[in-house]
């Protein structure tokens, strides 16, 4: 996963940075979280999702509960799918979801 910083935010599009100040530009919805991550808060993303040559990459992307019926099933901790969020002190970990 890389590590970026939110360096700016307004309503879902998120610029986040990383630590080689490459800067990246993401619409992004948070669904199953009473928190929304904001501005120096931390995003962690598999390399493939920031990734224009992937196959499923995208510029919107939305996260919800590792629970939810709406992504897929993760067997693995190091699917591209599950992404962590460090707001203040508290870690959470999601799962793209689709549909």
């Amino acid at each position: 996963m890389k590590k970026l910083k939110i360096v700016n935010k307004k309503n879902s599009l998120y610029i986040l940075e990383d630590n080689n100040k490459i800067k990246y530009k993401f619409n992004i919805e948070f669904q199953d979280i009473n928190i929304i991550p904001n501005i120096n808060d931390y995003i962690y993303l598999s390399k493939v999702l920031l990734d224009n040559n992937y196959n499923e990459y995208s510029n919107m992307y939305t996260f919800g509960s590792l629970d939810s019926s709406y992504g897929r099933n993760i067997i693995n901790e190091n699917s591209p799918d599950i992404i962590r969020i460090d707001i203040k002190e508290k870690s959470i970990y999601l799962k793209r979801l689709y549909g």
